[in-house]
């Protein structure tokens, strides 16, 4: 298995964007406090003003609720809707896909999650556990999903598991719109506690372990990996438990048709 190789496009940051958090800093606002009032992370703001991300259309709904009596933002958003949009999504069609070094299969099976998660983030917070017993072909599958939902603006928080995660990060991994976490064998008890509140929150894990998720000690944790998750192995089987064997890619990829 060749290691995974990723290309991160730069597109211009929006306007939108860098003017309102100058207005912002006019204002005596930090950009803490901008991030608060849009409900997002201050990560998302830097990853805009740095045009690594463009806007979704949630947050551009914020952002015109919120400052709908400001003639400056209206006519910014309105800028970005008549101007900006067009050339962003230009640039998200000469994007490069996410690398396929992962073999097709697998790749099928996760751009069939990737088209379900708006209705399945929003009706059920199903997630995804990807098991192998294949350490490199679990990163290169998560590094595959992380450039992939970053192709669609989405902003995924991504976690090793076996960390304590900062503050700041243990914030974004509840406000994020899918939370990514290597390697749950290891699971940290700040993370393990994450994933509690994110299961507690009907939001969305995607998590990768050499285990399968009925093999995971924690009682409460394992019912979140079974019953909140669609299982899928990719590669060599992982380590056996003692509960029922998870189905294949390609078996789990039929079912997903069915």
């Amino acid at each position: 298995m060749g290691v995974l190789h990723t290309q991160t496009a730069v597109l211009r940051p929006p306007r939108l964007i860098t003017e309102l958090i100058a207005l912002a800093k006019e204002w005596g606002w930090s950009l803490d406090d901008l991030a608060r009032e849009l409900h997002v992370h201050r990560t998302t703001l830097i990853h805009q003003r740095a045009g690594r991300h463009g806007i979704n259309t949630a947050m551009l709904a914020r952002i015109a609720r919120r400052f709908r009596s400001d003639r400056s933002v209206r006519d910014l958003i309105w800028n970005y809707l008549t101007v900006e949009y067009e050339e962003v999504g230009a640039s998200a069609k000469a994007m490069p896909v996410a690398s396929t070094r992962v073999p097709r299969d697998v790749a099928a099976a996760l751009r069939s999650y990737l088209a379900r998660f708006g209705e399945e983030s929003v009706h059920g917070g199903r997630g995804l556990y990807l098991a192998s017993a294949d350490a490199a072909l679990l990163t290169a599958a998560l590094q595959w999903l992380q450039t992939a939902f970053r192709e669609q603006r989405i902003d995924p928080c991504v976690l090793r598991a076996d960390r304590t995660p900062s503050a700041s990060e243990s914030r974004f991994a509840l406000a994020a719109p899918i939370l990514m976490l290597e390697r749950v064998d290891f699971l940290s008890d700040a993370c393990a506690d994450v994933v509690r509140r994110r299961a507690d929150l009907v939001r969305p894990v995607i998590a990768t372990s050499m285990q399968p998720p009925d093999a995971i000690g924690d009682p409460y944790l394992r019912r979140v990996f079974t019953s909140s998750m669609r299982s899928l192995v990719i590669g060599p089987s992982p380590i056996p438990s003692h509960g029922p064997v998870p189905a294949s890619t390609e078996e789990r990829a039929d079912a997903s048709a069915s």
